[in-house]
């Protein structure tokens, strides 16, 4: 048995077996280790080989004592079948043990904002969140956000496997055959225009999709939420126009992808499907715009972000800006250049909005230099008028 106490959560690691010959010794130890804590205890039975009813019996007596939820985690398949033919899995709060994957030798066929893609094998890909990606707070609400998605219409495949990748976490998709829209796309050059066209009608069906509140945050509301992670990065007055920013755009309960690009879907028998949807909700879609002009836009002229883009890296400048214009175009159903200009102006503000939160999410990501910068950008932007979305 190992005791670990961090962060104020005390992690106690069974190992081997336990039964009626060592029993009685396994709860001594326990209980010196707890004292009088009832909480933050964590078991971790990734080392446990077997456990038998005496066992079970201090696990229980331990659950007893501190008279709250009692997590069990990394358990093996077959302790957790013990588990669960005890009913014990009706008592505890326990988890398996998640699989292992490398993905070494597998070909990246995505990359977003909250990780990567990889076609694992002909029938599966897998998502590799990035290590700042929290598992309770995204990860594990994916699977439930992609087949309620799904069950709402919106073309996406169900993640049905969560494993671990070194120290990530990754989702399996069932992807049998399908081929990711940029590989699409670099592959057939001749006809972009078609394939963007018919991404853009298809991301435009989707905000039409109304879905439940309840089972959906507003991505609008989140991000207010957020703004206090940028006090170390804003002024009380940037904070205060920002956050008027984010309340201008208009609520909506229509679907939002959350990190909307072409490099994040699939293409199945000629058919689009979304993947990633770990933070996707309800909201106006211009949250999904921005997605899409951060790649197309923002780093259309940087040849350095073109090279470090999976998604960019097939085509040349000329191919990026025209990806981004038949996409804009598209999508708002006109040629007014005049109305064009004034969404990509809207967008511009939302997606320097966006990349502030980068900043805090990823250290270092940006120079001193460059987020003044961009904060100059931004807060001109605003104080040009906060006037309504026009689409």
């Amino acid at each position: 048995m190992v005791i670990n106490e961090k962060d104020g959560k005390l992690t106690i690691a069974l190992e081997g077996r336990i039964d009626t010959n060592n029993a009685a010794q396994t709860e001594k130890e326990i209980f010196d280790a707890v004292g009088g804590r009832k909480d933050d205890i964590i078991i971790d039975a990734e080392k446990l080989e077997y456990i038998s009813s005496a066992g079970l019996r201090v696990l229980m007596k331990l659950l007893k004592s501190i008279n709250k939820p009692l997590p069990v985690i990394n358990v093996s398949r077959d302790v957790y079948d013990i588990f669960e033919t005890t009913g014990f899995t009706e008592l505890l709060d326990v988890k398996k043990a998640l699989r292992k994957v490398s993905t070494e030798g597998m070909k990246l066929i995505g990359s977003g904002f909250t990780g990567d893609v990889y076609r694992m094998d002909e029938e599966r890909v897998i998502k590799v969140f990035r290590p700042t990606i929290s598992f309770d707070m995204v990860i594990s609400k994916e699977n439930q956000k992609a087949r309620n998605a799904f069950f709402a219409g919106v073309p996406t495949a169900i993640p049905y496997d969560i494993v671990r990748v070194g120290d990530c976490y990754g989702t399996v998709y069932e992807m049998l055959d399908a081929k990711d829209l940029v590989g699409v796309m670099a592959e057939d050059k001749e006809h972009i225009d078609l394939h963007i066209g018919n991404f853009a009608k298809l991301v435009k069906s989707m905000h039409a999709i109304k879905v439940d509140p309840e089972k959906f945050g507003s991505v609008k509301y989140e991000s207010i939420g957020a703004l206090p992670y940028l006090a170390s990065v804003l002024t009380d007055e940037e904070m205060k126009k920002l956050r008027a920013l984010y309340e201008s755009i208009p609520d909506r309960d229509t679907f939002i992808h959350g990190d909307c690009h072409i490099g994040n879907v699939m293409v199945r028998d000629g058919e689009m499907m979304f993947i990633d949807l770990g933070t996707s909700g309800t909201g106006h879609p211009i949250f999904d715009m921005v997605s899409m002009y951060s790649l197309f836009v923002d780093r259309a002229d940087n040849d350095e972000a073109i090279a470090a883009s999976h998604v960019l890296r097939p085509f040349t400048k000329d191919e990026i800006k025209r990806i981004w214009s038949v996409f804009i175009h598209t999508y708002l159903g006109t040629e007014d250049e005049e109305l064009i200009t004034r969404a990509e102006w809207q967008i511009e503000a939302l997606s320097l909005a966006r990349r502030l939160f980068m900043v805090i999410a990823i250290p270092g990501s940006l120079t001193l230099e460059a987020l003044a910068a961009m904060k100059q950008k931004l807060f001109s932007l605003c104080d040009g008028g906060l006037e309504e979305i026009c689409f």
